[in-house]
This record gives C-alpha cells, sequence and structure tokens, in this order.
C-alpha cells in the first residue's frame, strides 16, 4: 500500500505537502540516519551529487542536500523525499534493461502508487530518463567508489523492502505477503506475472507495446481471477469482446489460456 507522503507528484516532489508532512515526520529521520550511513550501499555525498539533476527539475538547489549532515533540521521534507527518489533510481539503474522493464511497475508503485494515471507515467517518465541519462554518465569506477561503504549494496528488490524505504506497514511488505511460495507482493506478483508479454525484444522498445502488454497483464490477472472451470470457454468469450479483429480473437483467446494457466502455476493457493 502507497504511503501518500512517498508518493511522486509530477507537481510536488515526493507529493510532500502540508497534510502529509507530520506522516513524513518519522519516515525522515529513519530515511536521514539511513542514507548519512550509507547503510543501503550508496556513499551520501555521491548520491547528493546523483540526485543533482532531479533537483534541478524541481528548481530545488542541490546544496540544501548537503546540509542534511550538518544541519538535518533545516533540510526541507522535499529534499530529503528528493534523496530518497535518488537511491531507489539508483538501485533501479543497476538492473539490466530488460530486468527494469520488469520492474517498472514495481517501481511506479514505489514513487506514484498503486494505480499511476497518464500523468504520473508522464512524470516518472520523465524522471526515469534523467536518471537513464545522469547514470549513463557515469564511469564504472565512480559508480564502484560510491558503493565502497562497508555495507551490503542493497539492490532493487532488498532497498524497498528495508524498513527506511518501505512505503507501507510491514504487513504489506513483500517478504510478509502472501502470493506464490516466496511470498510476493501483489505489485511484485504482477510483474512476475507479465514477464512473457514483456520478454520481446519489440516491446521493451516500443512504448506503445509495453503499455498495450501491461494493460493485457492486467486484463489476465483480473480474468485467472474470476474465471470458472471452463477456462478455454471463458478465454473465448473473454477474446470476442478485447478483441480488435475477428483474426485477433484467436490468437488472444490462446494468449488468455496460457496467462490463466501461468497465473495457477505461479499461485497454486490463489487458482
Amino acid at each position: 500500500m502507497q504511503d501518500d507522503a512517498n508518493a511522486f507528484d509530477p507537481d510536488t516532489p515526493a507529493a510532500i505537502d502540508a497534510a502529509s508532512a507530520s506522516i513524513f515526520a518519522d519516515r525522515k529521520a529513519r530515511l536521514t540516519k539511513t542514507l548519512l550511513e550509507g547503510e543501503t550501499g550508496v556513499q551520501f555525498e555521491s548520491l547528493a551529487l546523483f540526485a543533482e539533476p532531479f533537483f534541478a527539475m524541481y528548481d530545488l538547489d542541490v546544496a540544501d542536500a548537503f546540509k542534511l549532515r550538518t544541519e538535518p533540521k533545516a533540510v526541507a521534507d522535499d529534499a530529503v523525499a528528493l534523496l530518497e527518489t535518488a537511491r531507489v533510481l539508483w538501485a533501479y539503474m543497476s538492473l539490466s534493461p530488460s530486468a527494469r522493464a520488469h520492474r517498472r511497475p514495481v517501481l511506479a508503485a514505489q514513487l506514484v502508487g498503486n494505480d499511476p494515471t497518464e500523468e504520473d507515467w508522464a512524470g516518472l517518465d520523465g524522471l526515469v530518463e534523467t536518471a537513464r541519462i545522469h547514470w549513463k554518465a557515469l564511469l564504472p569506477e565512480e559508480i564502484e567508489a560510491a558503493q565502497s561503504t562497508g555495507h551490503p549494496v542493497l539492490e532493487f528488490d532488498d532497498l524497498l523492502h528495508h524498513p527506511a524505504f518501505r512505503v507501507g506497514s510491514e504487513d504489506d511488505d513483500a517478504t510478509h505477503a502472501g502470493y506464490g511460495p516466496n511470498g510476493l507482493s501483489e505489485t511484485e506478483a504482477r510483474a512476475l506475472f507479465a514477464q512473457p508479454l514483456l520478454d520481446d525484444p519489440e516491446v521493451l522498445i516500443d512504448p506503445d507495446a509495453f503499455e498495450d502488454a501491461l494493460e493485457r497483464a492486467d486484463d489476465y490477472w483480473s480474468l485467472a481471477r474470476s474465471v470458472g472451470s471452463d477456462l478455454e470457454a471463458e478465454a473465448e468469450a473473454w477474446a470476442s469482446q478485447h478483441a480488435a479483429s475477428d483474426a485477433d480473437q484467436a490468437p488472444l483467446a490462446a494468449e488468455a489460456v496460457k496467462m490463466v494457466n501461468r497465473f495457477r502455476e505461479l499461485f497454486p493457493e490463489l487458482g
């Protein structure tokens, strides 16, 4: 479940406003300690430099971020929230391009929420593209030096499970959820479920095809949760309502059957 105080909003960084400021206070203190100590495996100063383009996007001064070590109480909530976002994006950029595509819904859930609007996606994609350009400019030895903290470098999924970065209650965390044998959260489970639809290299490089694949994955998820005993008949009926043309019905129905069976294999407790 998304904590509104940690949500990324294209108009207000991390959606920090007066109503959520008090909620963010406890997280701010925990995040400050975690980031300053390099507890998640990235040196604070390196992270602040990585965050500089994000501060510039919102006409904020990255110098405020460096005050966190000497004047933590003087640093605004949105500056800390952007540093948090920068650490999440550091982990996200550390993934392979195909892994990024698969984890994109998880990233959205962390920074935007579980039901992002088109505007949310546009803002998030702009942020990710800024991060990608900055990450590509970093030399391998710079990344290695930044990650020399004496602490393990937390990868993307592990970082999101860290208490300072968890956006919901502990019960909502992926390590305490109930999808499949590994106890995945719904966001992680949906990402795993959708993976075959996103593996096509042509889908990965085509934003429209990628969005279409995500939409079909959501449809197949819903179908899998509601389908009765006659899977093939229900898949055909579903395809007749969703296919763009008569010629597309049979392939779409076949794909629906395949994805429902995948759902049952991955999450037998829900099948």
